[in-house]
């Protein structure tokens, strides 16, 4: 007897305490904590770049916050694909098997995940442990992907959708075949469906950037201004760099630049069924020792990228000097490497990309080494383009166009701002007097009016090394994220032989 009424306190203390333990969970004054963990525009970035990122270096990172916190949410935003040769050259399962192995919760797709064909993206959605959170793209009018997550962590419901441009149809080779729905219907249907299904938290995945590209294109910022109940956008596309999040219509609005340099880290407090504190910073990643079980998996695909550095390109007739009498030519005036580059530009953004694009430009200081006779390897390349550039088509007046090769004559001869730029330009400079004296586009005058398409780099779209004083109001951008290094790389393979040459492109008086 006595050991059964013992057996039957014991089974009310157990009873009681598993009350007192969903009581706590359940009780609506209750603040609740949640750590937001989130990426963007990864970009094969298997090793890392100047010093920061690096997917085994992330991977240390996140299983340090974790230690410290119970409660995780760690997704993507999307662009993991199209960067360095260890992932390129193996369809990025070195980075689907990293997302696999830090655990992330969520990816959404974005405009580089058509960049190959769609089998592609197919086998990689069959590789990843984690769902594809794809709200607005069907193909034959199934979704890609999984539509919408709801996930319960720590206590709170958390809805996640995940919406990709619809500029994607036109700057993405391989998304012909594919419906898109329109970003803000499909976001607000969304919002209604998480909401019914009991989300405290409305998370959504947006590859959508900062930068209105055309008159009609959804950046997040409208996304967020015209659908309501969102509580939280993790943004990609642009590669924005943001020191706080944005608030925009109650919804916060944030994102990590870009190839892995960053991981955004929120902590998101919630009473009841909403979102009363959002604590968030853009954390570098730099300093962090890579992860060796990562690491381990990794280095097979790394060995092979570097091996691929020797593979043999093409075949230069003539060396493609930098230098003459100690002088970088191509800061002075017109180079037959610089010619080499820009036309290179020019024919990704046109021929290889299908983008609309008038002519190429580049700074001089991006240029950093010569190109010998004979054949060139991948690793020579490098060596020409060693910056982490990405190529980038910008669209602006001809008015604007002016400004910027006003720019460019009023730079003090042997500064790296000096441009070099493809076969469709012709400027006559008057270095006296640092004006333009002549300026034609495909073989006609700069007309103020009309729109003009540069392909040109990353660095001088941004502004930097004074091009800001050149670039008016640009129109629209377009980022292809494919590295300067394989732009040149592919061009030279696609010629096959390549022979030194100046046209008078650039004249100086």
């Amino acid at each position: 007897m006595m050991f059964f009424a013992r057996f039957r306190v014991l089974v009310w203390i157990a009873v009681l305490s598993l009350a007192v333990v969903v009581y706590s969970c359940d009780e609506p004054g209750k603040e609740r904590e949640l750590i937001l963990l989130h990426t963007n525009d990864s970009h094969g970035s298997i090793v890392p770049v100047d010093s920061m990122g690096g997917m085994a270096e992330r991977a240390t990172f996140i299983r340090e916050i974790r230690e410290k916190n119970k409660h995780v949410l760690l997704v993507d935003a999307g662009d993991f694909n199209t960067g360095q040769a260890a992932s390129n050259m193996a369809d990025a399962h070195p980075d689907i098997a990293a997302y696999n192995y830090m655990g992330y919760d969520a990816v959404t797709v974005g405009n580089h995940e058509f960049d190959k064909p769609l089998e592609v993206l197919l086998k990689q959605m069959e590789w990843a442990d984690f769902p594809f959170v794809v709200s607005n793209i069907r193909q034959k009018g199934k979704i890609l992907g999984q539509e919408y997550l709801i996930k319960e962590i720590g206590g709170i419901k958390v809805g996640v959708f995940g919406i990709t441009t619809v500029h994607t149809r036109h700057i993405s080779v391989c998304a012909d075949k594919l419906d898109f729905e329109e970003e803000i219907h499909t976001a607000a249907r969304m919002v209604k469906v998480l909401r019914e299904q009991g989300a405290d938290v409305v998370i959504g995945l947006v590859h959508l950037g900062f930068t209105e590209t055309t008159p009609d294109y959804v950046t997040s910022r409208k996304l967020a201004s015209q659908v309501d109940g969102i509580d939280i956008l993790v943004d990609g596309h642009s590669h924005s760099y943001i020191e706080k999040p944005e608030w925009v219509n109650r919804t916060w609005i944030v994102t990590a630049n870009q190839s892995g340099r960053y991981v955004g880290m929120g902590k998101l407090r919630v009473k009841g069924h909403r979102l009363t504190g959002f604590d968030w910073k853009s954390v570098p990643i730099k300093g962090y020792a890579p992860d060796i079980m990562l690491w381990r998996q990794l280095e097979p695909y790394i060995e092979v990228a570097h091996s691929d550095l020797q593979t043999v390109v093409g075949l230069a007739t003539k060396e493609f000097a930098l230098y003459e009498r100690d002088e970088n030519v191509a800061r002075y005036r017109e180079s037959s490497l610089g010619n080499l580059v820009a036309d290179a530009l020019k024919w990704k953004a046109t021929e290889g990309l299908h983008l609309k694009a008038d002519f190429g430009l580049v700074n001089s200081g991006g240029i950093r080494a010569g190109l010998p006779a004979g054949e060139i390897t991948r690793e020579e390349v490098l060596s020409v383009l060693p910056f982490a550039n990405v190529l980038e088509v910008i669209g602006m007046s001809g008015a604007d166009v002016r400004r910027l090769f006003t720019f460019i004559a009023s730079v003090t001869p042997g500064n790296g701002a000096f441009a070099q730029v493809s076969g469709d330009v012709h400027v006559v400079y008057d270095r006296q007097a640092r004006q333009v004296k002549a300026l034609s586009i495909g073989g006609k005058p700069v007309v103020d009016t009309m729109i003009y398409y540069m392909a040109t780099c990353d660095y001088v779209a941004a502004g930097k090394d004074g091009y800001e004083a050149g670039l008016g109001n640009i129109t629209y951008r377009e980022n292809t994220s494919r590295l300067l290094s394989d732009v040149l790389a592919d061009y030279i393979q696609m010629k096959g032989r390549i022979t030194p040459y100046t046209d008078g492109r650039i004249e100086v008086k």
